[in-house]
This record gives C-alpha cells, sequence and structure tokens, in this order.
C-alpha cells in the first residue's frame, strides 16, 4: 500500500536525495516538467563543487552542457530554512547561473517572503518547489512549484546580472526581442524562453525555447490535462497541414528542427498553435 512519506524516513538525508533525484530518470523527468523544461534537452547532475569546495546538490545543464540551473534542497528537516535559502545565492554566484531552485516539504510565509523578495529585488531568478514523497518499492517523488520567478517587467531593479557568461546574455537578449517585436503575442518572458499562457482561456500555454546552438523548440504545454488521443489527433493534424513533425510527451505537444530553425519560423509556428486553440482545430 502506498503511503505519504519525507526526505528523512526515505532517504535519511539530503545528500541520498538528491543523488535518487539525479539517478532515477522518472523522478528527474518530474522535476524538469515541475520547472517547464523538456526532459529530453536537459539533465541533472548531482554533487557540483564550488571554488570553496562546497557541494551544491544539483545542477541542470543544456544540450550545450552548459549550467541553466543550480537546485539546492533543504535537508531532512524538510521545512526550508534560511541556511539553505541563503546559500543558493553563494552558489549560484560561483556557477554565474542567474537561475536557481529551491527544493523543500513546506516552508513558512516568512521564508517564501525572502524568496519573494530575492525575485523582485535582485537580478536572480529562484523557483521554490515542494516535493511530496509517497513510499513503495522505492519513493516516488513529485514536484509542485511554490512560487515562480518574478517576471522581468516586474522586477524592482532595472539591472544586467554580471553572473551571466556572453553566451547567456546572448540567449537572454534573443528571448527579449521575441517578446519585444511581438507585442500582444506572448504574455510571459524568461531568460530562456517566452510564452502565452492560458491561450483561449484553455489554462494552455504556447511556448519558444531557441536553443544556443541555433533552432528552436516550439511548444504547446498542457501540464497533463490533455495528455489524450484527442489532443495528440488534433495537434498531429494541425502539424501535418503545416509540414511540422508532431512530438509529444505526457504533458505537451511540440516541434523543433528545420521548419523552426528561424525565428520567423518559430514565430509564425506558436502563432499558428495559438490559433488553433482559440479556434478550437486543437482539441482539448
Amino acid at each position: 500500500m502506498i503511503k505519504r512519506s519525507n526526505i528523512k524516513e526515505s532517504f535519511g538525508g539530503e545528500i541520498a536525495f538528491t543523488r535518487f533525484i539525479s539517478s532515477d530518470l522518472e523522478t528527474s523527468k518530474r522535476l524538469l516538467l515541475a520547472l517547464d523544461l523538456n526532459e529530453d534537452d536537459y539533465k541533472i547532475t548531482p554533487e557540483e563543487h564550488t571554488q570553496h569546495s562546497k557541494r551544491v546538490d544539483l545542477v541542470v545543464r543544456d544540450r550545450d552542457n552548459d549550467i541553466i540551473l543550480v537546485v539546492e534542497s533543504q535537508d531532512a528537516s524538510g521545512w526550508l530554512d534560511s541556511i539553505h535559502a541563503s546559500k543558493i545565492t553563494y552558489y549560484m554566484f560561483d556557477k554565474k547561473c542567474d537561475d536557481g531552485v529551491l527544493i523543500c516539504e513546506d516552508a513558512d510565509e516568512h521564508i517564501k517572503n525572502y524568496v519573494r523578495w530575492l525575485n523582485e529585488n535582485t537580478p536572480l531568478r529562484i523557483t521554490l518547489v515542494s516535493v511530496v514523497i509517497y513510499k513503495d518499492e522505492k519513493p516516488f517523488c513529485d514536484f509542485i512549484p511554490l512560487i515562480r520567478p518574478t517576471y522581468f517587467e516586474d522586477k524592482k531593479i532595472v539591472t544586467k546580472s554580471n553572473l551571466q557568461d556572453d553566451g547567456d546574455t546572448l540567449l537572454s537578449s534573443k528571448v527579449q526581442d521575441i517578446y519585444n517585436s511581438n507585442p500582444g503575442v506572448f504574455t510571459n518572458v524568461t531568460k530562456n524562453y517566452v510564452n502565452r499562457t492560458n491561450v483561449g482561456g484553455t489554462g494552455i500555454n504556447v511556448g519558444i525555447v531557441p536553443y544556443k546552438t541555433g533552432g528552436h523548440f516550439v511548444d504547446v504545454w498542457h501540464a497533463g490535462k490533455a495528455n489524450t488521443d484527442e489532443f495528440r489527433n488534433s495537434f498531429s493534424q494541425i502539424c501535418s497541414k503545416y509540414s511540422y513533425e508532431a512530438k509529444f510527451q505526457n504533458r505537451r505537444g511540440y516541434i523543433n528542427g528545420s521548419k523552426v530553425e528561424s525565428v520567423q519560423g518559430a514565430i509564425e509556428a506558436a502563432k499558428i498553435f495559438i490559433e488553433g486553440l482559440e479556434s478550437g482545430e486543437i482539441k482539448v
């Protein structure tokens, strides 16, 4: 019988827990999906070290093997404390990465407000994720975002982070350019992607993720609510009409490849999917 568990009971401590996340494929996928990342293009690796020999729990790397997320987990106590909420900022500085993730079982409002303050008043973008653990033959971990990073336009400071290297800056600039040059098309922009949320009141998002090496990933993100034959068939039909190759994961339909190599090609595809959701041609 499956029953609710916690970090201490299932893993004993933080190190065993984060090693499990990186080594268990399905758990890694669930964490990446909770962070709106395509599991085919990113990988989680454990125990990176800093210049002062401190241990970073996990990092997320992209197809170019660049670190795009730094992950810090709470220890067996479960609830996020000030030590773990603070030291992630040093890890992000050491890894030259503006995006971080804090994993805990829960957090009080004071600590949540500290994470919100970091998001609003610094260049950093931190996602706070709650882990829900169940005991079975092996632990089952699911991840629920409690706090997502502040949108660029909502930050209280206007600054260019000195943590980014030239490649990161160029990628962020590319994403921002897509957002700025298409007013009214997209409603949200981050360092790594731009999207339109809740298209046509469906609760489904359409987004573009540029790659540093060129090309784009365009997806219809439904978070599992449209993981149905009806959605897959209708998404495949609209893709076939425009000579796209439809691909699927449990929480999205997407395209990549030569048809969306150019920025304009990716924008055109996103607009087609937005119109398809609004008209009901893509069925959810």
